[in-house]
């Protein structure tokens, strides 16, 4: 999602230069850089600086590392007895809403959507 690290670098170095090809293999949550790219903005910020994207930009689909619903479902299985509480912190948040509904509903798990900052006490 080019939220931070050495991709960053690479990125700046590159994203201007119409020789080079910016592939996507996973997964771009909506306001990141990575999804910016992707959907065709014409310019943008990287490490401080405004760039054009002259770059390729090309999706493979079918690498990600994330789990799908299936995937999810499977691992949730895998209890033996249910937490005493799930947090769901990650994905879109309108995904993980929904994400949560589901096991409440279905598995009558306790489950929480964390918010940013929020700190619980796990005792």
């Amino acid at each position: 999602m080019i939220t931070g690290g050495r991709i960053k670098h690479h990125l700046a170095q590159n994203v201007a230069r119409p020789e080079s090809t910016i592939l996507f293999v996973g997964y771009q949550a909506r306001d990141t850089l990575g999804r910016q790219i992707l959907e065709g903005q014409p310019e943008v910020r990287v490490l401080g600086r405004t760039l054009p994207v002259r770059a390729r930009v090309a999706k493979i689909n079918g690498f990600s590392a994330h789990a799908d619903r299936k995937g999810l479902d499977r691992w949730l299985d895998g209890f033996q007895s249910p937490p005493r509480r799930l947090f769901v912190t990650h994905g879109d948040a309108d995904v993980a809403a929904k994400f949560a509904e589901r096991v409440r509903r279905e598995r009558r798990w306790t489950v929480e959507l964390p918010e940013y900052l929020e700190v619980w006490d796990l005792d």
